[in-house]
């Protein structure tokens, strides 16, 4: 009897039901009034890290978090591993910022910038915090790591007060890019100095503590093609880079996948699994003469194809197919037709509604968070919050009108993370 196997990668954690978490209604720009407000930490459970359903996640640091916004493979990885699960992002990232908020004191001090930030973080009541410092500090080489590490503590001062959980990151490695750019051997140096700061501040205030500086130049896969460059210039990481990065986070807290794997004996009415596949949902399975036919629900959605391309890491094997050409339709639209020898040895599935699906999730985070960018850092803010209101101020007021779209926003993210049944066909060409 013919068998079907089924090898997927990297799915996610069990579906969960929940409330949808919109916009926080608290969320303030800097210049409002400073309100105390109370946290209430979720206890979380024992073992690896999970994001738990209500929780608020605030990324805090540099231009590494600022600009992850424009791809955003951090959140939708995140986002598609938990379906079942509403968790509020938001990005505080800025570019060229410090411990000491340096970037964020605008045409004020430095001690202005980070009370402004110390606002921002307070008014989200963050349930979890990432914290990425270090790329800026690190060109002021060894001799200004005491200052680098005094100033940390000062920010884990300020973010420990949210009783949030803390997860620190190491910057990232300057990529060697060949000549006739610079030599970042040296900077690297300074780099991995500033990297064991952090990891030692980490452990010395019980936080965890993600190394990027290490982790995020490991090879990923076997394939014998050179991958892409991580960064666009040494130091600014590339949408690929974004994308290794995600995994790289993940590895970090300890989320670890099992292979997906899958296998159906139609004529014993057997069907086996193993890892996540467990949580898989098969079903309307039938068989005929050139025609295989069922349904499936996967745990989670696939992670997002790695720009600027990639081969999905899904493999759809059916074995001893009669001689001929086979097609195969996922929802009624063809997705690939090979010959049964190839069905028999493998086909590796280059698309698919769930890829479609995850990218679509991708796109609606970026447009989410370019929202709430122009909501908590709006242009000419001088004008609006600043010394020079008094020509512009009464436009402050449309500012908030932001919230309602971020809501509508996150409400489409919370039907997109969830991944619906598709019906698979392989039917024999005539």
């Amino acid at each position: 009897m013919p068998r079907i196997g089924i090898v997927c990668g990297l799915l996610g954690m069990l579906l969960l039901t929940g409330r949808i978490v919109t916009a926080a209604p608290s969320e303030t720009n800097t210049a409002q009034a400073d309100v105390p407000p109370e946290f209430v930490i979720p206890v979380r459970p024992a073992g690896a890290f999970q994001f738990l359903d209500g929780d608020r996640v605030v990324f805090v640091g540099d231009t590494l978090i600022e600009r992850a916004q424009n791809s955003d493979y951090i959140e939708t990885f995140l986002t598609a591993r938990y379906p079942g699960r509403h968790v509020l992002y938001r990005n505080l990232g800025w570019s060229g910022d410090t411990v000491y908020g340096d970037a964020r004191a605008g045409f004020g001090t430095a001690v202005e910038g980070f009370e402004q930030l110390r606002q921002q973080v307070h008014t989200l009541k963050p349930t979890v915090i990432f914290v990425a410092y270090g790329g800026n500090s690190s060109f002021d080489g060894p001799t200004g790591l005491e200052r680098f590490e005094k100033g940390y503590h000062t920010l884990l001062d300020m973010l420990e007060a949210t009783q949030a959980e803390i997860v620190l990151l190491a910057p990232i490695r300057h990529e060697d890019l060949g000549r006739p750019l610079p030599d970042p051997a040296i900077h690297n140096e300074s780099l991995e100095q500033y990297t064991q700061a952090v990891s030692r501040i980490a452990a010395e205030r019980g936080h965890q503590f993600v190394d990027l500086f290490h982790d995020l130049t490991k090879p990923e896969g076997t394939s014998d093609r050179k991958p892409p460059r991580l960064t666009e210039n040494g130091i600014h990481l590339s949408p690929y880079g974004y994308w290794r990065m995600a995994r790289a986070l993940e590895r970090g807290l300890g989320i670890i996948d099992e292979p997906w794997t899958l296998t159906i004996h139609p004529g014993e009415q057997v069907v086996t699994a193993t890892g996540d596949a467990r949580e898989a949902r098969l079903e309307g399975f039938q068989f005929g003469p050139g025609r295989l036919k069922f349904s499936l629900t996967e745990k989670r959605l696939p992670e997002p194809v790695a720009p600027p391309a990639a081969d999905r890491s899904c493999l759809l094997a059916v074995k001893d197919l009669s001689p001929g050409k086979y097609t195969l339709r996922v929802d009624g639209q063809t997705v690939t037709t090979a010959s049964a020898e190839a069905w028999g040895k493998g086909v590796t599935l280059r698309g698919s509604p769930d890829l479609d699906q995850v990218e679509q999730l991708r796109k609606t985070i970026m447009a989410k968070n370019r929202l709430y960018f122009y909501r908590w850092r709006p242009q000419n803010e001088t004008y609006l919050f600043g010394f020079r209101k008094h020509e512009q101020g009464q436009n402050a007021k449309e500012v908030p009108m932001f919230d309602p779209l971020v809501s509508e926003l996150e409400a489409r993210i919370a039907t997109l993370r969830v991944p619906p049944k598709h019906d698979y066909e392989l039917t024999r060409d005539k």
